[in-house]
């Protein structure tokens, strides 16, 4: 089969390829990445049908534009994938690589005729832009989950293998090689893999979408809304993981169930919307106070809870009366003056074995009645 043929036989790949970007695109409208991948795709699409016709137009369109564009399009491509994963290319590499082709086309069209060497330069700057997808993608996995990234990342390996091989051979074997679209074994089966990797690479992103919405849904299925705390479901699965994993005679632990003091009259006196900025105040500070191997969640209504660890310095109940003096020293401020606010706190160590959630809170809670009736304000430790 020869080389133009090839090329047309991408054509049909790529045109799916847009329109379902663009699906993808109009769904995730929220995020940069799948426009910048719909713009690639585009890009790479066209400057291959160029290629296709340069027989018949002009250099400057046959042969320099569209080696530009099919090129170009995988720098689109990769700043896509940046995008998505929260971040951006640096320019330098970016105008680096642009600048290969921008200069590197016209110099061997116009200036050195040689179709061996603009293969080479296309080569070499689909290999780096593919090679530096896969730093973005290791942090998209880590987000959003493994299916569309390992798709992507096989894929990248398998092209960048195969570009190399196939490039070296071209640059060693065939140095002068009149044309592109010159019968080429070697360019042939380049063009083979780049079919695999088209289509994978359509399927590879649009999974990165659908993983993102999944991580989305699950994240909000666990945080609380108002706060965006981890919410109660979110937090049992932390203790019941502690459960698991902490060694016997390990690190002493406590349950920790912190309601906020008189906020009923908070809402009553101030208004509800008050009273949500009341609630995001002391989940800010309980969020600062505890450390990074402390847990801390919102049940519902005016009360959080935490799962904290004893320190060498500090017992489990030391820890949760520092959490709770760090409330009552950060005032909430309203209207330009400060309004005092305070917790008070019922704790229960979590001990060896496996206790149940359920007793765990029953008995955190009924310290937490005890602290309310002792003025408030205060922790009150269950009784073992």
């Amino acid at each position: 089969m020869d080389t133009k043929t090839l090329i047309l036989g991408l054509v049909p790949v790529i045109l799916a390829g847009v329109f379902i970007h663009a699906a993808n695109a109009a769904i995730q409208r929220n995020s940069n990445g799948p426009r910048w991948w719909l713009a690639g795709t585009a890009a790479h699409g066209i400057g291959l049908g160029l290629i296709t016709l340069r027989d018949v137009l002009p250099d400057v369109l046959g042969i320099v534009l569209g080696d530009i564009l099919a090129a170009g399009g995988f720098l689109i491509m990769l700043e896509g994938v940046a995008r998505f994963a929260g971040k951006r290319v640096p320019k330098w590499q970016l105008v680096g690589m642009a600048a290969i082709i921008v200069l590197g086309f016209p110099a061997f069209t116009w200036v050195i005729d040689n179709a061996a060497v603009r293969f080479g330069i296309f080569g070499s700057v689909v290999i780096a832009s593919n090679l530096l997808m896969l730093g973005y993608l290791s942090i998209i996995g880590r987000r959003d989950g493994q299916p569309g990234v390992r798709l992507l990342r096989y894929t990248i390996y398998y092209f960048v293998g195969s570009l190399t091989v196939t490039c070296g051979g071209v640059l060693l074997l065939t140095p002068e090689m009149p044309s592109i679209l010159a019968p080429s074994q070697l360019v042939a089966i380049g063009l083979l893999s780049l079919l695999v990797v088209e289509t994978n690479l359509v399927f590879g992103f649009v999974l990165l979408s659908a993983s993102r919405s999944a991580s989305v849904l699950r994240r909000a299925a666990l945080t609380d809304h108002l706060t965006g705390l981890p919410n109660r479901r979110a937090f049992e699965a932390l203790v019941n993981d502690h459960f698991e994993t902490a060694p016997s005679g390990g690190q002493q632990a406590a349950l920790v169930v912190f309601d906020i003091d008189h906020f009923k009259q908070v809402n009553d006196g101030h208004g509800h919307d008050v009273g949500d900025a009341v609630l995001q105040h002391v989940a800010t500070v309980l969020q600062a106070a505890i450390r990074d191997t402390d847990h801390v969640a919102r049940l519902g209504g005016e009360e959080f809870v935490a799962l904290i660890h004893a320190r060498p310095e500090a017992s489990v109940h030391d820890i949760a009366d520092r959490i709770r003096q760090a409330v009552a020293d950060r005032p909430f401020v309203l209207d330009g003056r400060e309004v005092s606010v305070t917790i008070s706190a019922g704790l229960v160590e979590v001990s060896g074995g496996q206790p149940t959630l359920a007793s765990l809170f029953k008995r955190a809670d009924q310290a937490l009645y005890k602290a309310k009736d002792a003025g408030r304000n205060q922790v009150v430790t269950a009784a073992a």
